[in-house]
């Protein structure tokens, strides 16, 4: 597990895929990334971000001083050896990769559009995991698929401010998207309630959840 404080490090490049013509990264307008932004102003929050590292956004989030911890799900994934349930992921996976002191409690949670790249049940034992970890008014921001197809591997966001995201590529191949309902989401994530939803023109169901 990494974290950064308020002051953490500045942007960087990333590095496209090798070998792969990838089209140049799409800026989109996120009305719930917003609507959490506007939550959050003024108040020293714990957040935990599910993707990789990315330079800008720690520094974009430095200024709202929270505390941010940084777990790449994705990659945690990718390089896991598989156990009992075969190739998917139980939940002593998700207890070692989010091993934290019982007592750490999210007030944000940036999962981007990792969701996706989950089974049924495998979100579940995530999901229980990171209930244990929130208290009441927590806030979970996710980005659903709600195409036929998706890219094999999870978008790059970068947080170009509070109401716009850059979507980047990582990958040209694609993939079979779940297409989970929202109300797959709201039975999965038991103890949460959707706060906002809106359907964006390029196929993404924006899910902004709050912990009861």
């Amino acid at each position: 597990m990494s974290w950064f404080s308020p002051r953490g490090s500045g942007p960087r490049k990333e590095q496209q895929g090798r070998g792969q013509a990838l089209a140049e990264p799409d800026v989109h307008r996120s009305l719930a990334l917003a609507a959490l932004f506007d939550e959050i102003r003024g108040r020293k929050v714990q957040v935990l971000d599910l993707g990789p590292a990315v330079g800008s956004n720690v520094e974009f989030l430095s200024q709202f001083g929270c505390k941010l911890y940084i777990e790449d799900l994705y990659a945690a994934l990718s390089s896991r050896t598989t156990s009992g349930e075969g190739d998917l992921a139980g939940p002593e996976f998700f207890t070692e990769f989010l091993a934290i002191p019982d007592e750490t409690r999210f007030d944000v949670i940036f999962a981007w559009d990792l969701f996706n790249y989950l089974h049924r049940k495998e979100l579940v034992h995530f999901a229980a995991q990171l209930r244990r970890h929130c208290d009441r008014g927590a806030r979970l921001f996710a980005l659903m698929s709600i195409l036929k197809t998706m890219p094999a591997q999870p978008f790059r966001f970068k947080i170009q401010d509070e109401q716009h995201l850059i979507y980047e590529r990582r990958t040209s191949t694609e993939r079979p998207s779940p297409r989970y309902a929202p109300a797959e989401i709201t039975d999965t994530f038991k103890g949460f309630r959707v706060d906002r939803s809106f359907l964006l023109r390029h196929g993404i169901q924006e899910f902004l959840l709050v912990k009861d």
